[in-house]
């Protein structure tokens, strides 16, 4: 009877996932949300024994993180980015700084950090959740100015990762001297780079012979799994090498008129992206409510109240000095990049990494629950069609 039960359950699981992200689309209250909750229910009422799934809890994050980044590069079109990255490249560099150094400022307050843990801390939750934004953006703006927000996300969901990392790897060379860190640092990064422009590059010849066949997405997909395993063996970032190939990969249409090589059609493979990211998005959030310990320390949560709070002050600040839209403010939800670079941490057994995983926790939490209690009472300027359209443009 077990196999049944557990087939039972796995279909429940996406049930529940599209019930949950259907339920976001009406209410905006995050399905992100709605997952944890049940995972913490899951957990709390002993239905499952959550020491078994300890062991795969970095294997698990580095999955999600690399489809993630690889949705990311996917979902950053040139043509796009020749129209709005301005904007969007000023949001996302300003909130980011602004919000990475105020909640450093705000670990070293509540909880005592010292500069480069709390530096760490508010690099990894000091960008947006692309997977939680992009849906929200295209709900409560013009065609236009989500794109602005999709591509903002995108941006910090690679700064997250990168700086975190960055941060990550000076404090395991502490003793080191400066010069030797940066040296490693920059070598880190290069080979990542590096080793997904060539890769790119070359499978784009490939996928040209193959694009038309059944399993050409999952050929892609193993392909991007391949190239972030040998990166981090050969000493790189496996996370900037998956969301370079995917940007290559999402923009092989504009790649392809400036190669003057035969284009290759991506919707199917866009399409696929998206059911497959659903799925590892759905299966992890709920991972994060079995593995989430709720503290009984009142202040982390005066911490994590301070940060949603913080945020949103911050972001209404800056879009209204870059003279962009205000709805900008309530796009500051933090999700599956974030939890899942915390996992990381766990594995690297840095300094304080289970109480960050905690407030990473913490700050998903208020962050997706302070705009939906906003959502509650505010009426969106500029009134859409459901699919980020004007009402206007629609007709």
């Amino acid at each position: 009877m077990f196999i049944p039960v557990v087939f039972m359950i796995v279909g429940g699981i996406i049930f529940l996932g599209f019930l949950a992200s259907d339920f976001f689309e009406k209410t905006k209250i995050s399905d992100s949300i709605i997952l944890i909750s049940l995972g913490l229910i899951i957990k709390y009422c002993g239905l499952i024994d959550v020491a078994a799934f300890e062991p795969f809890t970095e294997f698990i994050a580095s999955l999600a993180i690399s489809i993630i980044l690889f949705e990311s590069g996917m979902n950053i079109h040139l043509d796009e980015m020749a129209t709005h990255l301005s904007s969007a490249f000023n949001m996302a560099n300003f909130s980011f700084v602004t919000n990475s150094f105020a909640i450093a400022g705000l670990g070293m307050l509540f909880m005592g950090w010292d500069p480069l843990i709390s530096l760490m801390f508010g690099f990894l939750v000091g960008g947006t959740s692309a997977a939680v934004v992009i849906p929200l953006a295209k709900k409560l703006m013009t065609e236009d100015d989500a794109v602005i927000a999709e591509l903002e996300s995108s941006i910090t969901n690679v700064y997250n990762v990168v700086f975190t990392m960055v941060v990550a790897n000076l404090i395991q060379n502490v003793t080191n001297h400066s010069n030797t860190a940066l040296q490693s640092l920059l070598s880190y990064l290069s080979i990542g780079v590096f080793l997904s422009i060539i890769t790119g590059f070359v499978w784009i010849g490939i996928a040209k012979k193959i694009w038309r066949k059944s399993a050409s997405y999952m050929l892609t997909l193993a392909m991007m799994l391949v190239l972030y395993g040998f990166t981090e063996f050969a000493g790189g970032s496996g996370a900037v090498a998956c969301l370079l190939f995917g940007l290559i990969m999402g923009n092989t249409k504009e790649l392809s008129e400036i190669l003057k090589t035969p284009r290759i059609g991506t919707g199917r493979f866009a399409k696929f992206s998206q059911e497959i990211s659903f799925l590892i998005r759905t299966y992890f959030f709920l991972f994060i409510g079995l593995i989430l310990e709720l503290p009984y320390d009142i202040k982390m949560w005066a911490f994590a109240v301070s940060i949603a709070l913080i945020v949103f002050l911050l972001r209404a600040l800056i879009a209204k000095i870059l003279k962009l839209p205000g709805e900008l403010a309530l796009l500051m939800p933090r999700g599956l990049s974030e939890v899942a670079l915390a996992s990381i941490l766990i594995g690297l057994r840095l300094p304080n990494a289970t109480t960050i995983m905690t407030m990473t926790g913490l700050t998903i939490i208020t962050t997706n629950l302070f705009p939906s209690f906003i959502l509650m009472f505010y009426k969106p300027k500029h009134k859409t069609n459901g699919n980020g359209k004007s009402l206007k443009q629609a007709a």
